[in-house]
């Protein structure tokens, strides 16, 4: 495991939020509270992803969560014709 690659994300997260900081500036405390949390979620992800790299993605997430609800309703309309 490289242990550079945190850090280096850490970084780029950083300075695409320094980037837009003069947006931040400008925005409510509301936008500027959303954006720092999402931002934070995803350097929290990306740390995630790289220590754990078989995670399921986020359409198998969806998968598993609506899966039996998709065929549920695709056989009840296939029975009905």
């Amino acid at each position: 495991m490289m242990w550079y690659a945190i850090p280096s994300l850490l970084t780029v997260s950083f300075v695409l939020a320094v980037a837009q900081w003069r947006w931040t500036r400008k925005a409510p405390r509301r936008e500027k509270v959303a954006y720092w949390v999402l931002t934070a979620i995803g350097w929290t992800i990306g740390v995630l992803l790289y220590l754990f790299p078989h995670l399921p993605g986020p359409s198998q997430f969806v998968d598993y969560l609506f899966g039996r609800l998709g065929t549920t309703l695709i056989n009840r309309g296939q029975a009905g014709t």
